[in-house]
């Protein structure tokens, strides 16, 4: 593949990143159970949480053996990615995850209320949902109470997650550093994978609120 990991990271990342490096077996990005977004599309943080959140047809029912991805909802958006980042620290899941995303608002600059975690175990994972239920420790002045789900089945996994979001506008040199996806080895970020073709530049609004969006 044309994309190398940091040293430090060759170990961890070699196997995964073999199930990823063939671009021609990226599978298209599907941001939903059997469906599809245009990337740069316009959509609120509500729709966002609708669309790509867990649901129980494909997301808490049935047995949760071997999943890892979980999406957290209601954290507050005046948290930044650094800030949300440092409290998973703080928390004791330091090196626990390796995948973390933080979708942002193009137009306001603040997140949209959920993220994307993926632990490196499935124990990791259940303890994670466990600790953050309900969770009300943000460090700031709120009432919101934290849901952790699990993500949809298409996205479980690091792997899942790569391919995912690996050709996503999100990832266009346009996107700061902190608004992206980003990948961890024992807490410390490391290099994506480089894209596999040219990447769309994200419109302006995407991601913004509509009126009455959660806050």
């Amino acid at each position: 593949p044309s994309w190398a990991p940091p040293p430090a990271a060759d170990a961890w990342l070699g196997s995964t990143y073999a199930l990823v490096a063939d671009a021609a077996a990226l599978a298209p990005l599907q941001w939903a159970c059997g469906s599809s977004m245009t990337p740069g599309s316009s959509t609120s943080g509500d729709a966002l949480q609708a669309t790509l959140g867990a649901s129980p047809a494909c997301g808490d029912s049935g047995d949760s053996r071997g999943r890892t991805t979980v999406m957290m909802r209601n954290i507050p958006k005046v948290l930044t990615q650094a800030q949300v980042l440092q409290l998973l620290d703080a928390e004791g899941f330091r090196g626990a995850f390796d995948f973390f995303y933080l979708p942002t608002d193009f137009v306001t600059g603040a997140n949209v209320g959920f993220a994307f975690v993926n632990l490196t175990t499935a124990a990791a994972a259940k303890q994670f949902r466990a600790h953050f239920h309900r969770f009300s420790k943000w460090g700031v002045r709120t009432a919101k109470l934290c849901n952790v789900s699990w993500a949809r089945d298409e996205q479980q996994g690091l792997a899942a997650n790569v391919r995912r979001y690996r050709n996503s506008s999100v990832m266009h040199s346009s996107v700061p550093e902190e608004h992206r996806p980003i990948l961890l080895v024992g807490g410390v970020p490391v290099r994506f994978p480089r894209p596999s073709k040219r990447l769309w530049t994200p419109h302006t609004n995407c991601g913004a609120h509509r009126e009455g969006a959660q806050k």
